[in-house]
């Protein structure tokens, strides 16, 4: 494997579905102020600090530490008195995290769950004890929340699959001839399902062919060795989707390296790579050729959208219960706006 190829390491639903998730909350109303959650004040605190614990599924890829961070910077610049939880993609050790912060009487909570159905009880807890919570980059199948902020995965994935096609028209490659193996992020999370869903749909309406869909678990190490296992099936595979740029990227560049297959776009060869989260080194690999187009993630309004609904919750604009899903179109990066200030992925 060649070191000099790694930019830089990793630091760290469809519409059934989601009416599915809906379907257990509150009523689901649009925000007070038409939908521009980020310019709403923290709420009312009446002179006192409030204590808000963000509690992330993990901080392994640049992606969700970057909306992590963003979301601690933001609260504290809001006020509040922060604590911050790393569950490393543990369901058991989430759920103590959560019980932990619910004895410890916290005033409010930010939580990107580490799976839908495993933290599903524990945002119940949260629930009875009558802390508001705000989900952020993924949701639960049971228990109540004020806002799920997150970008829209589903469109992740289409658009994710549009940008392949694209590419590929570009590129002189026909769609039929398209062999295209998509790296899945873990199913168990509503994320990793619905661009998957997304992208899958988009594979039959556009009319391209998926060799191979292995789920990575949102685990470098898998990416890899899912990389290398599926061109040994089908060495003819001409296209590479990851659902995770900042879990993905450097794991498939290293892998085609090590194969001997890494081109850069227009050289002969080339396979093209579409990407999700848009960080820091997948733009890097844009304009340097080897990965053609990402889907940027809107991660640090996420971040903000999330501290400010809970703002909302706790001066009672907004409803503990209602569930309301923020969901937040994504960007398509290319090297035509590589270099543009507009990306978060330029502004870490």
């Amino acid at each position: 494997m060649k070191k000099s190829i790694l930019r830089r390491g990793s630091l760290f639903l469809t519409a059934t579905m989601l009416l599915g998730v809906l379907a257990g909350c509150g009523s689901t109303p649009a925000p007070a102020d038409g939908g521009d959650a980020a310019n709403a004040p923290a709420g009312d605190t009446g002179g006192e600090k409030k204590s808000m614990a963000i509690m992330m599924h993990s901080v392994a890829d640049e992606f969700i530490y970057s909306v992590g961070k963003k979301a601690q910077e933001y609260a504290e610049s809001e006020g509040y008195e922060v604590s911050f939880y790393n569950a490393d993609n543990e369901a058991d050790t989430q759920a103590s995290q959560i019980n932990d912060v619910i004895a410890a009487g916290v005033d409010c909570i930010v939580l990107a769950p580490v799976d839908a159905d495993a933290m599903a009880d524990s945002v119940t807890a949260i629930n009875e004890a009558n802390i508001p919570v705000t989900l952020i980059d993924r949701t639960v199948t049971e228990g109540k929340f004020v806002s799920v902020n997150q970008a829209d995965n589903v469109q992740c994935g289409y658009q994710g699959a549009t940008a392949l096609v694209d590419q590929a028209k570009e590129q002189g490659i026909d769609i039929k001839d398209l062999k295209v193996l998509e790296l899945m992020g873990d199913q168990a999370s509503t994320s990793g399902l619905e661009r998957s869903q997304g992208f899958q749909q988009a594979a039959k309406e556009l009319g391209f062919t998926i060799v191979s869909s292995l789920p990575t678990y949102w685990q470098s190490d898998t990416a890899y060795n899912d990389t290398l296992d599926a061109f040994q099936a089908d060495p003819n595979i001409n296209a590479i989707y990851c659902a995770s740029d900042g879990v993905m990227a450097d794991s498939v560049i290293n892998a085609l390296d090590q194969m001997q297959l890494l081109k850069k776009k227009g050289e002969d060869g080339h396979i093209i790579i579409t990407t999700v989260d848009g960080t820091p080194g997948v733009i890097d690999y844009i304009k340097d050729g080897y990965i053609d187009a990402a889907c940027a993630q809107p991660a640090f309004q996420m971040a903000t959208d999330a501290v400010d609904y809970l703002g909302k919750a706790l001066d009672g604009t907004e409803k503990m219960d209602g569930c309301f899903n923020n969901a937040l179109a994504p960007v398509i990066i290319t090297t035509e706006n590589a270099d543009s200030s507009e990306l978060w992925g330029n502004n870490v």
